[in-house]
């Protein structure tokens, strides 16, 4: 049989069982429309009943139709996993076309082959569970957690490695990166994460979701706070403007939450705002019906190249030495930050190699800080 050009590579006409196969597509966390014959005129060659599933990549298994009503079919279902929602296709000869878009309920498509029969088919469209990413052990994070599971998302709690024995299917943040890396492309791209640890890991757990995930990160932070971040990423990290721009901060709806459970809401609803308008949304909105976000800070101006103090840290050759004398212990295990001056318990999760004496640092802030300019923590 010569293959028809038109027809993707894995296009089959038979689904021997179609519960196990929709349970096989859930486990691998594929997105897929289900497709039904639901109503047909003579003369058609499909049969109400009939089902077919068309994948993301265009790939059919089963039988819906003949040429015609198959490639129909397969640009409708397309058209409904793009926007997520459920319609009806009529194929219906030389009728007047619906504008095509994503969000439509039902569709009037005309068929234009020699057969004079019509068909209705039923387009419901499988997406994988969305998977939130919620880091921190704070009320407010549990709270996100809670919440979200209640609207159907799987969660992770993402703690830092030394907590997850108190917290039972806790991630460690430690394994974020491999994780995610492990997943399907399909998941990766429904993945939405916040980053609630309010400064105990902002920094790691932010550089491990950018490098990841493409989604945007939503940052439980002030401003002020949020723009330190982003400014310790790029020195520490190297992360471009880019990059940096995928962090949402403040994140949440500006709704003058207070309480954990009210920024929890809030956190949430934005989720949703952005997911529908990622999608569109399915009926113009009105303006007295908008919810305005909090303002996003601009994106601060990209960092200077490394010092020869942060080209040393990297590992990389070091052009210069400074020398400077080191910071005092303020107790044994313990050592004192030289930027802040809070007392860091040894071994400390940051640190700096200067001269020979390594300094620890209460979090990456105070790290870039001091990377920034020695002189000025060191002098005197």
């Amino acid at each position: 049989m010569t293959p028809d050009p038109q027809r993707p590579t894995g296009d089959t006409e038979f689904i021997p069982d179609l519960p196990e196969r929709l349970a096989q597509l859930a486990r691998e966390g594929a997105s897929v429309v289900v497709a039904t014959v639901v109503s047909r005129r003579a003369p058609v060659s499909a049969q109400v009943g009939d089902k077919a599933l068309i994948h993301a990549d265009g790939r059919m298994e089963g039988f819906v139709g003949g040429a015609c009503s198959r490639e129909i079919v397969r640009r409708q279902a397309l058209l409904a996993l793009q926007g997520g929602q459920a319609r009806l296709v009529r194929i219906v000869p030389g009728a007047a076309p619906d504008a095509e878009h994503a969000f439509a309920e039902r569709v009037t498509v005309p068929m234009n082959c020699a057969s004079e029969g019509e068909s209705e088919v039923f387009l419901e469209p499988l997406l994988p569970p969305r998977l939130l990413i919620v880091v921190g052990r704070t009320p407010v994070a549990r709270a996100i957690s809670a919440h979200a599971r209640l609207m159907g998302d799987r969660v992770w709690r993402v703690l830092d490695d030394d907590e997850v024995a108190d917290e039972q299917d806790a991630v460690p943040l430690g394994t974020l990166t491999a994780r995610l890396s492990a997943l399907p492309a399909a998941q990766r791209a429904r993945v939405r994460s916040v980053v609630a640890s309010q400064g105990h890991y902002d920094e790691t757990a932010i550089e491990a979701l950018l490098r990841a995930q493409p989604n945007p990160v939503g940052l439980l932070a002030s401003p002020k706070r949020a723009a330190n971040v982003r400014e310790t990423l790029a020195m520490l990290s190297g992360f471009g403007e880019a990059d940096l721009g995928r962090i949402r901060a403040p994140v949440g709806l500006n709704v003058g939450a207070r309480t954990p459970h009210e920024v929890a809401l809030s956190v949430l609803a934005e989720l949703v705002q952005l997911d529908r308008q990622a999608s569109g949304p399915t009926r113009p909105v009105p303006a007295s019906e908008q919810v305005q976000a909090a303002p996003i800070p601009p994106s601060p101006v990209a960092a200077p190249a490394p010092s020869a103090l942060l080209a040393q840290v990297m590992d990389l050759p070091a052009l210069t030495v400074l020398n400077a004398a080191p910071a005092a212990p303020a107790e044994a295990g313990s050592a004192v930050d030289p930027v802040c001056g809070m007392t860091v318990t040894l071994p400390a999760r940051h640190t700096a190699e200067l001269d020979g004496q390594t300094y620890a640092f209460c979090c990456p802030h105070c790290k870039a800080r001091f990377l920034k300019d020695p002189a000025r923590y060191l002098t005197g």
